[in-house]
């Protein structure tokens, strides 16, 4: 473990002394290249340049500064596009590319066309380009980073893949080169790999803002799949992002981790969060496949009503016998819980123990008022014979239409056939 440790330590060591040592030796560059042409039009550079062939590392700065950076980039070395023409959220660029004796590069840069008729003055944009040996062997790749001493870390996680096929997905996805749809499907066969030394490059895509959200959601997913207990916090954040694909991608990721190592964490996350705001992230992540149990079962016997009933509408299909007790006892006593929502809730658990307390609703006119709807397709759920007749009862029963076609469709459902006229 020591000799890994250091090992690792070295590794970076050199990689940073490399970057450092490599800018040094700048082969071209830096050269700035303005968006002189505005609104929309092309400006197209082409630059030609001797050196050894080998593998060297082409730095694109895109604009000194935030509002500096050029709106579309295209960029191909010897004819081969290595950025299609497309927006990039990054800062730096950074293209390792084998070189021949004489190269071609060409950058086509351009700012966008504005709405409307007003055409403001623009802002100086520019893209800055410079090229060195490379101070990784690492292969043909276009990594983004915002910071370009993050470059290290990134190439580093890439190479500690182990396994050779998972290794070259690896790269396959990290590469801004790749199509998008080709990184999100190399992304998910990487994961099935479920190699623990893939764990540092999946938390880096995961954490990485500029890249897209449904790439850092299968991140989040691959996360999960490792279980590593430290990834959990990062995990639980992801929960709460604005972007769904990452808290759909996030809560599945934490639903493969042992409830103890969440619970805290879940219930911690949740009481920061106002009634409402609670309510939609739980709802969330439960359909996203993520049931917390302990969570749910305390949200359904808080104080919060409009808490306690969500919880107990998403207890519903449950198979976990800490959830069919609890809805068991709120059958009983329901509380100010919504008892529509624990009917439902226990007929989708298809929980065979709450029969004879639901036929005793429905058989009463006083009791199953209003509910006769969800305990139709309760009984239909459970699958029980005996609740063919309670069915039957409340359909002669009720003078409304919506009802009766709702019973009409438990009762085919719960029997195979269709109500006759002389039932």
């Amino acid at each position: 473990m020591k000799r890994m440790i250091c090992a690792l330590f070295l590794f970076s060591a050199l990689s940073g002394a490399g970057l450092a040592e490599a800018a040094d030796k700048l082969v071209f560059g830096p050269v700035k290249y303005d968006v002189k042409e505005r609104y929309g039009k092309e400006n197209r550079y082409t630059e030609t340049i001797t050196v050894t062939e080998g593998l060297y590392l082409i730095k694109i700065q895109n604009g000194g500064s935030l509002a500096e950076r050029s709106d579309f980039m295209e960029f191909s070395v010897n004819g081969e596009k290595l950025l299609k023409d497309d927006k990039y959220e990054y800062h730096f660029l950074a293209c390792y590319v084998k070189l021949q004796k004489d190269n071609t590069f060409t950058l086509v840069i351009k700012d966008e066309v504005p709405s409307g008729f007003k055409r403001p003055t623009p802002a100086p944009k520019n893209v800055t380009i410079s090229i060195m040996p490379a101070p990784i062997k690492i292969g043909k790749i276009v990594l983004g980073v915002n910071y370009w001493e993050a470059l290290n870390d990134r190439t580093t996680a890439v190479l500690k893949v182990k396994d050779p096929a998972a290794a070259s997905l690896a790269i396959l996805v990290a590469s801004l080169q790749t199509e998008h749809s080709s990184r999100v499907e190399g992304i998910r066969q990487l994961i099935e790999y479920k190699d623990p030394s893939a764990g540092d490059f999946l938390l880096g895509l995961y954490e990485d803002f500029s890249d897209k959200p449904d790439l850092r959601g299968e991140a989040a997913i691959g996360l999960g799949i490792l279980m590593d207990k430290k990834n959990v916090q990062t995990l639980m954040n992801g929960v709460l992002d604005p972007e769904e694909a990452i808290r759909i991608g996030a809560s599945k990721a934490l639903s493969y981790y042992p409830e103890d190592d969440t619970r805290e964490l879940l219930k911690k996350t949740l009481a920061q969060l106002d009634p409402i705001r609670k309510s939609a992230v739980v709802r969330a992540i439960v359909s996203a496949g993520w049931k917390p149990v302990s969570t749910l079962v305390e949200m359904a016997e808080g104080t919060e009503v409009g808490s306690s009933n969500m919880a107990v509408e998403l207890m519903g299909g449950s198979n976990d016998p800490r959830v069919r007790d609890a809805l068991l006892k709120y059958l009983k006593t329901p509380g100010a819980r919504s008892m529509n929502n624990i009917i439902i809730a226990l007929g989708e658990c298809k929980e065979v123990r709450a029969l004879e307390s639901l036929l005793a609703i429905a058989k009463d006119p006083v009791q199953r008022k209003g509910k006769e709807i969800d305990l139709g397709r309760a009984f239909a759920n459970i699958g029980d014979p005996t609740s063919v007749d309670a069915i039957v009862e409340m359909l002669k029963k009720t003078d409304r239409r919506s009802v009766r076609e709702s019973l009409k469709d438990s009762y085919k459902k719960l029997t195979g056939k269709e109500y006759g006229k002389n039932e």
